[in-house]
């Protein structure tokens, strides 16, 4: 399956604005769905924005307050700190938390850390308490924005050693390296989880827009094909018909132009072929219980199937799920997806009273087509074991003979 690609320009690129849902508003006005990566990078770099900006303003203002010598150092060291914020803060709202600007990031803090013994009171250099200290934290944090850990722990390492040094030279604490080093660690652990969970959201989001393609594919040729029908029956049948009925004679040129434009309808009805994307069957199924009138307790293993088995197993669960919360004193349900040897098998189990499928009226489709009728479609099967302590439906694809059991 192709992966969708997501679009990372900035909306000034794009000529466009972003909403606050997570989509991106085009120059036409249309919303464009942003992928989990990108949502994830935009948040990062306001909260980027947001924490620098803040730590200088604050950092700057309790550091000339508490300067009792080298005031006109520490105002100048402020003053570069605080344009360089509002810098920083326009280039990552507007960019992203780019390498180039964390670099320079890492460069003023450096010489910040290196020249402290000018910046920072005497009393404010142990404990950690101090503007230059906030920085340096900021610092490592942000690295970790920008970079993967293989790159950001090592720029973490190298402005807390820095630090280190700077504290140094004026007989300061090294209290702060063990907070500096818990901040990389935990920094680092928390983006890698962050990244990682936007790339399992972005997979999920890809199977579900290959479906809603796909789908909207076969609903496209399902028109075509009644669409035919109908020319079909008002063309070649009349023209049969009256051929059969003598009457017309072969050796009409009117028999003859009508045949034509005839034979052009036939060729045009033949069938295509169905799509045959491959999609995750569980990400189509947790959909289904997100979207469920009762709570649902959903266990599905990764599994790949066509999208129109896919579509299938996931209409009847959806089915099965609404039969569950309109016909049942039942408010949960559970939701499983396993495999065996030969299938593919989608559990729905409620508890609620329970029914007998053989007295459901002719009139009642949900569980006749909705559920037995959509699997049989895809060569799939359906069956229903219903008690007075509860419903289980069991969906099989394909329908195969289940495994015997192992010889003992």
């Amino acid at each position: 399956m192709d992966r969708v690609a997501a679009d990372r320009r900035s909306p000034a690129e794009l000529g466009g604005t972003r909403n606050g849902g997570g989509a991106r508003i085009d120059h036409r006005g249309v919303a464009v769905t942003e992928d989990a990566q990108a949502a994830l990078d935009r948040v990062v770099a306001r909260c980027a924005a947001a924490m620098r900006g803040a730590t200088a303003v604050l950092g700057g203002v309790a550091a000339i307050a508490s300067a009792r010598a080298g005031l006109g150092w520490v105002v100048l060291a402020v003053g570069v700190s605080v344009v360089w914020s509002a810098g920083f803060a326009w280039t990552v709202v507007r960019r992203g938390v780019r390498g180039w600007v964390v670099l320079v990031d890492i460069a003023l803090t450096v010489v910040l850390c290196l020249a402290q013994p000018w910046l920072v009171a005497p009393e404010l250099r142990s404990g950690g308490a101090s503007w230059v200290d906030g920085l340096t934290s900021m610092t490592i944090v942000i690295a970790h924005f920008a970079w993967r850990p293989r790159l950001a722990v090592p720029a973490g390492l190298l402005v807390a050693a820095v630090h280190v040094v700077g504290a140094w030279q004026v007989g300061g604490a090294l209290g702060t390296l063990g907070i500096h080093l818990i901040q990389i660690a935990a920094t680092a652990a928390l983006m890698t989880v962050l990244r990682r969970s936007a790339a399992v959201a972005d997979d999920a989001l890809a199977d579900l827009q290959a479906t809603e393609r796909a789908a909207a594919v076969m609903l496209a040729r399902r028109a075509d094909e009644r669409e035919h029908k109908r020319r079909l029956h008002d063309t070649v049948l009349a023209t049969l018909t009256t051929i059969g009925t003598d009457g017309v004679t072969a050796s009409s040129q009117a028999l003859r132009t009508r045949a034509a434009a005839d034979l052009a309808v036939v060729e045009g009805s033949i069938d295509l072929g169905e799509p045959d994307t491959d999609v995750d069957l569980r990400h189509q199924l947790r959909a289904v219980a997100d979207r469920a009138e009762v709570a649902v307790t959903a266990d599905l293993v990764p599994c790949k199937v066509p999208v129109l088995v896919a579509t299938a197993f996931s209409a009847a669960a959806a089915q099965a799920l609404a039969n569950t919360a309109r016909h049942t004193s039942a408010d949960t349900a559970r939701l499983t997806l396993t495999t065996d040897c030969a299938s593919i098998l989608v559990t729905i189990t409620d508890t609620g009273p329970g029914f007998d499928p053989t007295t459901i009226p002719h009139h009642r489709y949900g569980v006749r087509e909705g559920i037995l009728g959509r699997m049989r479609t895809v060569d799939g099967a359906a069956t229903i074991t219903s008690t007075p302590s509860g419903t289980t439906i069991t969906l099989r694809w394909p329908d195969t003979t289940p495994c015997p059991p192992a010889a003992t």
